[in-house]
């Protein structure tokens, strides 16, 4: 499956706003150092978010979990749904209290349910299901079709709703629903994945975060600016040489202030670096490219190896 996101560069996400639309987590989200805005802005719009290098979007099987209390339909809808699209491992329940421990115990990407079954129906479980996982996506594909379950389906957030029917070319449509909803739904979490992964490092302070532009750091966050013991507004502004040994300088200036964003899209090394103090300590240093303000910088992680020892 192709995400929606664009393939921006190495150390970043650039994901359309519209790709957003519909994530019940975009108001409970704070959104330190993101480039574009989440609310009032353009559908056009992107939002950019750094992001570690290994922290990329390897295609993995679709899990769909198919809930049906009729098994010869669940084996029916499974076989087509895999048919169509070989990407898709489809799990059948033929209960709600069946389908409620597969989401405990599985990583599922989509859930197709009906609407008539025991104990519970299709409305019920959608209720449970957004209370407890608030945007995944919930098909309701169902025998009983009215105006009334699709309005209240609508109203409880359904992703979408589809009438069973006889002919098999529906499930080419299921399918397509399904994919539709899981890419969006996938470009979602590797947003909220990035930015806890990036709020962790800038809020707790758990490394030196900095980026450079233009030969001149633009961004520090306050970990960066302690390991070297300035104010932050004092590094902005200011060339890495400003913090690095003098018998490192060549290497800081090869490697970073000398080189392109089109060279490599990612770095690693270490040099001897200088506190405000003058007392040397040795730092480890990994980044790679991003796009700030609309032109290329480099985003890079700073650790205090001498801290370390």
């Amino acid at each position: 499956m192709t995400g929606s996101q664009s393939s921006g560069p190495s150390g970043s996400i650039s994901i359309p706003r519209s790709a957003l639309h519909g994530s019940r987590r975009i108001t409970k989200e704070q959104t330190p150092l993101v480039r574009g805005e989440i609310r009032d802005s353009p559908e056009e719009a992107t939002i950019e978010v750094p992001i570690p290098v290994a922290l990329g979007d390897d295609a993995e099987p679709v899990q769909v979990l198919h809930v049906d209390d009729d098994p010869e339909i669940a084996d029916v809808t499974a076989t087509f749904l895999e048919r169509i699209n070989e990407d898709f491992q489809v799990l059948s329940e033929t209960s709600v209290v069946g389908a409620l421990e597969r989401l405990r115990e599985e990583t599922i990407d989509c859930v197709i349910s009906d609407y008539e079954m025991p104990n519970t129906d299709g409305l019920e479980f959608l209720e449970i299901v957004r209370e407890r996982y608030p945007d995944l996506p919930f098909i309701l594909f169902t025998g009983k079709g009215s105006e009334q379950i699709a309005s209240e389906a609508i109203a409880k957030d359904v992703t979408d709703y589809m009438q069973k029917g006889v002919r098999t070319d529906q499930y080419e449509v299921l399918a397509n629903r399904v994919e539709n909803a899981v890419e969006q739904y996938r470009t979602q979490q590797q947003f909220w994945n990035a930015l806890s992964w990036y709020q962790r490092l800038v809020e707790q302070e758990l490394a030196g975060v900095f980026i450079v532009q233009d030969g001149e750091f633009v961004y520090v966050n306050e970990r960066f600016a302690e390991i070297f013991g300035y104010p932050q507004r004092d590094l902005v502004g200011e060339t890495p040489l400003a913090v690095t040994a003098s018998e490192d300088a060549d290497v800081v200036t090869e490697r970073l202030l000398e080189r392109t964003t089109d060279d490599e899209e990612t770095f690693q090394y270490r040099f001897a670096a200088t506190r405000r103090n003058g007392e040397t300590i040795d730092v480890e240093v990994h980044g790679g490219t991003i796009e700030y303000d609309g032109e290329p910088a480099w985003i890079g992680i700073l650790r205090d190896l001498s801290a370390e020892e």
